[in-house]
């Protein structure tokens, strides 16, 4: 199930966007914060509950014209896989406004004016980002690695690898997310849909970081791409020059 998250200070265009969506987007679970100049690390904590397939940000936020652009900029950093579209009522106002979120890496942006009127028109383009990325995310070639989620298919060397489907999920979330730092909890919450208790995730994915790398070793003993970043959790980390 995908899910977006609506970033706006204005409650009216989130119901708006939210009923749209709703009614149109049946593979989706729609979230929204409404916007009220809370810091960044704020937003970065909601990412990491919510873990969404795309954002829509509002650009003109709390009397800041680009605090939108500024905001999905400081994401990007933690995300870069995040799929981002923007929503604005000042491009005629503002000439820069279409540079300023493609250099932040939008996939698109849509003025307000534009589709008030129409709103099955922005559904139905957040429908194809969503499918295009969903299509382009269930495939992670990282060399020597290669897996396809759809198929639950793990290669190493052209090899095939038979994992759990608790493995599975973890070591794929950490190769399509390299470098990136992960707790147990975070591991845990997303291999299962379960909900999560206290003291039941930490042996749990040790255990199943040990099982990955076993299997990874009965093939190349040097393999070892998951990286143990202490008091932390671990990473997926691994150059096929090294």
């Amino acid at each position: 199930m995908s899910k977006i998250l609506i970033v706006e200070d204005d409650e009216d265009w989130i119901d708006l966007i939210s009923n749209e969506l709703k009614d149109k987007i049946s593979h989706a679970v729609t979230k929204s914060i409404l916007y009220k100049n809370q810091d960044y690390e704020f937003f970065i904590s909601q990412i990491n509950e919510i873990k969404p397939n795309l954002v829509i940000f509002d650009i003109n936020m709390g009397n800041d014209p680009k605090a939108g652009i500024k905001l999905a900029k400081y994401i990007k950093q933690n995300y870069s896989d995040l799929v981002f579209v923007f929503l604005t009522s000042q491009k005629k106002d503002d000439p820069l406004v279409m540079s300023n979120a493609a250099e932040v890496g939008a996939a698109t942006l849509f003025d307000k004016n534009d589709f008030i009127n129409d709103l099955g028109v922005l559904s139905n383009f957040i429908k194809n980002l969503l499918d295009k990325d969903k299509e382009y995310s269930n495939i992670i070639k990282v060399p020597p690695l290669e897996m396809d989620y759809q198929a639950r298919m793990v290669k190493l060397y052209d090899e095939n690898i038979s994992l759990t489907r608790m493995e599975f999920e973890v070591l794929f979330h950490l190769a399509k997310n390299k470098n990136q730092i992960f707790s147990n909890y975070q591991l845990y919450d997303n291999a299962t849909n379960e909900a999560v208790q206290e003291g039941t995730f930490e042996g749990s994915i040790v255990s199943h970081i040990k099982a990955i790398r076993d299997k990874f070793k009965k093939i190349d003993a040097n393999f070892n791409p998951i990286i143990t970043v202490q008091s932390f959790g671990y990473k997926y980390n691994y150059n096929s020059d090294q």
